[in-house]
């Protein structure tokens, strides 16, 4: 497997522009999506060329968006078979990607108007004026979307030992972050009057997840955070693994950086080794009523 990664700051540019790009993805199944729990009904999904939006109901026909970094080309195509393509490449600006994105939109029947303004990001800017954000390095592009295919198959590989209900590992577009979710059954409102949050916590469950790296924390890494939020792991710190993964008690959440984990001889083995301590340290600390359940195997025959 390909072991090379970038820090954010390596490819600062291209990520904040590329995040820009895959929000107005995001937006158009905010608009158009019947809605689910935890946001569900927003989240974008990994190919093995690139990240699609899946079926979006349109005015005349289904469609689908794809940002395809193997063609570098972002594709619209509808029930009825049209296809819409325009080209990503380097100096092509938020403001004209979004341009070029409500035109195709428009050419499959199904325009529609989303916000403008970028969501959860450190410097937000309106989309149709975002002339700040224009690289697209396609070697960078190719590697993040690289390392997101191994994230994919090591979180749904830990996903897989849950017979409860499951979600993902689907795309936030908002946190930039490929995430997956085992829910307890349990009621947890958030309360906190707070929209997006509300909808986000309000049953408990272990969410475990990667993203590439922000401002504030430049590492791309793997996450566990359990919900409702932990800050104190009570002396089970010695129950961590690997070795090099940690709790950040002020992130209330557990943590693998994936230099670390490639660092490892399996990674694939790390990364569950991760996700399954911090999950069974979330037990230890604030145990689930229908743990036995949840956890019991499943027994299909191939």
């Amino acid at each position: 497997m390909n072991k090379k990664f970038l820090n954010y700051t390596d490819w600062q540019g291209t990520a904040d522009t590329l995040h820009m790009y895959l929000q107005m993805l995001g937006k158009v199944k905010l608009m158009r999506c019947h809605q689910r729990p935890e946001w569900a009904h927003v989240r974008l999904y990994l190919t093995v060329e690139g990240v699609s939006t899946g079926i979006i109901p349109g005015d005349d026909s289904p469609f689908e968006i794809q940002a395809n970094f193997m063609k570098h080309l972002v594709i619209f195509r509808n029930g009825n078979g049209k296809v819409v393509t325009f080209t990503l490449q380097d100096g092509l600006s938020v403001m004209e990607f979004y341009k070029q994105f409500m035109k195709g939109l428009e050419e499959i029947g199904s325009p529609t108007a989303i916000n403008v303004r970028a969501q959860e990001f450190y410097d937000p800017i309106d989309f149709d004026k975002d002339t700040k954000h224009h690289h697209y390095d396609k070697e960078a592009v190719q590697l993040w979307h690289q390392n997101h295919l191994f994230a994919h198959e090591a979180l749904r590989g830990f996903l897989s030992g849950f017979r409860g209900k499951v979600d993902g590992p689907a795309y936030y577009f908002g946190t930039m972050d490929l995430t997956g979710i085992v829910y307890s059954g349990e009621s947890a409102p958030f309360g906190m009057n707070k929209p997006i949050s509300d909808h986000a916590f309000d049953e408990r469950y272990f969410e475990c997840g990667f993203w590439p790296g922000d401002v504030n924390y430049p590492r791309p890494a793997f996450y566990g955070l359990p919900y409702p939020f932990i800050s104190d792991i009570k002396g089970n710190d010695h129950l961590i693994r690997p070795a090099m993964a940690i709790f950040k008690p002020e992130k209330k959440e557990f943590f693998l950086t994936l230099e670390d984990a490639l660092a490892y001889d399996d990674p694939f083995d790390a990364v569950h080794q991760f996700l399954q301590s911090s999950f069974d340290i979330m037990q230890k600390v604030r145990p689930w009523q229908h743990l036995d359940w949840i956890t019991t195997p499943l027994t299909y025959t191939k």
